[in-house]
């Protein structure tokens, strides 16, 4: 009987000051992959994942008794 493999996709994006990143999630958690700058030793790895903790802000509108004088 074959195994099923799961498949994962990734997403390359590019930030505003030009550094690679690739994203990707596991089991509905985020993660973000960026190239190792720090690396100076050839045991050091050439990728840091991160969790992506980001969590977009949410607009709240006062109401008209809640103004601010």
């Amino acid at each position: 009987m074959s195994e099923k493999k799961e498949s994962i996709g990734a997403w390359k994006n590019t930030t505003k000051d030009g550094k690679e990143v690739i994203k990707f999630s596991i089991n509905g958690q985020r993660y973000n992959m960026w190239v190792n700058s720090y690396k100076d030793k050839p045991a050091q790895p050439d990728y840091k994942i991160y969790e992506d903790t980001y969590v977009a802000p949410t607009e709240t509108k006062l109401a008209n008794d809640d103004l601010e004088f």
